[in-house]
């Protein structure tokens, strides 16, 4: 029997994680009595892991792994039902889980039914559950300005203007390194948290450029030699940030910036492009906001006594 080397820890299948990633070898899969636990560490391992980046697997993972039921993975695939399908997704909880854990499901599914392993997906016959992703909302500029005053003396000041100036997710400017500036073309490459092909060059301008010199300032008087600028964790920054903003989130600072831009008359391309949304339908929300904002203050100005 053919056999070929998986490298994920098949005990996925019995809910059991084996983060140290063991080479294994196993048989060639029998897709007649293959369960959905074994199916969905093959789909992640054939399908997911080679394309995606840390961040998405991890959320994957964390579907398979947390999220879906012990009986559940223990089933044969061919032999599952809707009804089986809605029992194991009355288990999560509702709202983003469970929005997430039902399109981790229906994309192995789907898979499974692509290469004839399944006459059908049962997950397009489950109820689908709609999730209100909550809106981002820009710090406005009082409320800026508020922010940047607070950050005065705080270990986390340079970050927090990194943010900031540049709009780069949480995790992204978590992973740039010093060598990843690039002084004479005037550009810094950030690695995206999404796929492999999400990589892209944010501007170096001059206040990007003195909050750089500020954090390695920092570093050399903290002793830091660490190949990352900024070396902290997410949850460390997620936490500083609510401290010195309560009423926003970390995520806001990156809303914030495209605002910033729509208000300054950046291009939306070029924001799109800076910001590393794949399309533009997110930009433009913001910036169609923005516009609607003015238009209305400008129409404030209307009245039929005008006073020249």
């Amino acid at each position: 029997m053919h056999k070929r080397k998986l490298v994920f820890c098949v005990s996925v299948a019995r809910g059991v994680i084996d983060y140290k990633e063991k080479s294994m070898i196993i048989e060639q899969p029998n897709f007649e009595i293959i369960t959905v636990g074994e199916w969905l560490v093959l789909w992640y391992d054939t399908y997911k892991k080679p394309f995606l980046k840390e961040y998405s697997l991890r959320n994957i993972e964390q579907m398979i792994r947390l999220h879906t039921p012990e009986w559940f993975k223990n089933m044969q695939l061919k032999k599952v039902t809707v009804f089986d399908v809605d029992r194991a997704l009355s288990g999560v909880p509702l709202g983003r889980t469970y929005v997430y854990a039902r399109q981790v499901w229906h994309s192995a599914f789907l898979k499974a039914l692509k290469l004839g392993i399944i006459e059908r997906n049962v997950l397009e016959l489950t109820d689908k559950v709609s999730y209100k992703k909550k809106r981002s909302r820009a710090l406005s500029i009082e409320e800026q300005k508020n922010f940047i005053q607070a950050l005065e003396g705080r270990r986390a000041k340079w970050i927090m203007l990194f943010y900031l100036h540049t709009g780069v997710r949480r995790a992204e400017a978590l992973e740039i390194l010093w060598s990843d500036i690039d002084k004479e073309r005037r550009l810094i490459r950030v690695r995206g948290t999404k796929t492999e092909n999400s990589d892209r060059f944010i501007i170096l301008t001059d206040e990007v450029a003195s909050i750089l010199e500020g954090q390695k300032a920092q570093c050399e008087k903290e002793k830091i030699n660490d190949k990352r600028i900024f070396p902290y964790s997410k949850q460390q920054m997620s936490r500083t940030f609510s401290e010195l903003c309560p009423n926003h989130h970390l995520h806001d600072l990156r809303h914030t910036f495209i605002t910033r831009c729509a208000e300054c008359g950046v291009n939306v391309s070029v924001c799109q492009q800076l910001v590393g949304h794949t399309t533009s339908d997110m930009t433009l929300n913001v910036y169609m906001h923005v516009m609607d904002e003015f238009k209305r203050k400008e129409a404030l100005k209307f009245t039929i006594f005008p006073k020249f």
